[in-house]
């Protein structure tokens, strides 16, 4: 790969970061739909492996529904599918991007629906939750893990990969002020990695939380 085609792999990625609504970053994953796929193997993309290697740890084959938060194109569904999770539901900012998670015949549904907004799904529901590559620069806020611990059922799992701009003081006030009230616990925490090994270096990590009983 030329440093040319690296540059056009990683210059999307950073047009997204840079994203200042949700409406700008619904249109930037739009244009790129086409070949998001394309650039983030050619730079190493590690979340969607990451975050499934999580979950397999902790919930069994079989345990269903499973929510894809930030779906894009299906990535996360492929390997979810590919490790006996069959009830997976998922929503995206991008309609173009989830076009083609819907092509893959994997996903029991998908909507458009943004993390920091309310979600439509009943509370207590899901078995586990999963967001790979979602919280981090110019995409979902920490507030978003409020709906996804409100949507995931007493004792059902949240594994979420979190970028460099929240890992330290911000995620450690989040997290701690979610288990002060009982809502949920830490299970388990990967050690930090590069997201994109093959590209930039963006040290991220992925936790594993437990909702708690009400």
């Amino acid at each position: 790969m030329t440093k040319s085609d690296d540059d056009g792999n990683v210059s999307q990625l950073h047009r997204a970061y840079q994203a200042k609504t949700v409406e700008a970053l619904s249109e930037s994953y739009d244009r790129w739909a086409g070949e998001y796929e394309t650039h983030m193997k050619n730079v190493g993309y590690a979340h969607p492996a990451m975050v499934t290697s999580m979950l397999v740890r902790h919930l069994p084959a079989g345990a269903r529904p499973i929510l894809d938060a930030g779906a894009g194109t299906g990535i996360m569904g492929e390997l979810l599918s590919a490790m006996g999770y069959a009830e997976i539901i998922g929503f995206d900012a991008s309609n173009d991007m989830m076009a083609a998670a819907r092509a893959k015949k994997i996903y029991a549904d998908l909507k458009q629906m943004f993390l920091g907004r309310p979600l439509s799904y009943p509370d207590d529901h899901f078995a586990a939750v999963t967001a790979s590559g979602v919280f981090t620069e110019g995409h979902a806020p920490l507030s978003g893990l409020d709906e996804l611990v409100r949507v995931t059922r007493p004792g059902g799992l949240l594994v979420f990969s979190l970028g460099p701009v929240y890992l330290g003081e911000a995620f450690e006030k989040k997290s701690e002020a979610l288990e002060s009230t009982g809502i949920w616990h830490l299970v388990d925490a990967s050690k930090p990695y590069n997201s994109t090994p093959l590209a930039d270096a963006l040290i991220c990590q992925v936790f594993v939380y437990r909702k708690d009983d009400a």
